[in-house]
């Protein structure tokens, strides 16, 4: 099993996310691909980054996010530190309320 670093694999999520073109994820060559990419690098996330990470695609697939919105979060903050991650799930959580008020 190719054991990376959570905070890599984090980083690199939501660099494809923010990136604006459709993610390397979602690019897989098939369903079994597909899959087994995201069993594989969320799987072994801790806790609050596997939230993190299904928030926001939660958050863009709903669209109260765009890959923009998510870069400009990004240049502002270091997702590496977990005290970003929790600021991130704060984000996202304000961003939902306001899409739904």
């Amino acid at each position: 099993m190719n054991m990376r670093d959570p905070v890599e694999v984090f980083l690199e999520f939501a660099a494809e996310f923010a990136d604006g073109e459709r993610w390397e994820l979602l690019r897989a060559q098939n369903w079994d691909q597909f899959q087994e990419r995201l069993g594989e690098a969320v799987g072994d996330l801790p806790v609050r980054r596997r939230q993190a990470l299904v928030m926001l695609l939660f958050a863009m697939v709903e669209g109260f996010v765009t890959s923009d919105d998510l870069a400009g979060w990004l240049s502002d903050h270091d997702p590496g530190r977990d005290e970003e991650v929790e600021a991130l799930i704060g984000w996202l959580r304000e961003r939902r309320r306001r899409a739904t008020d």
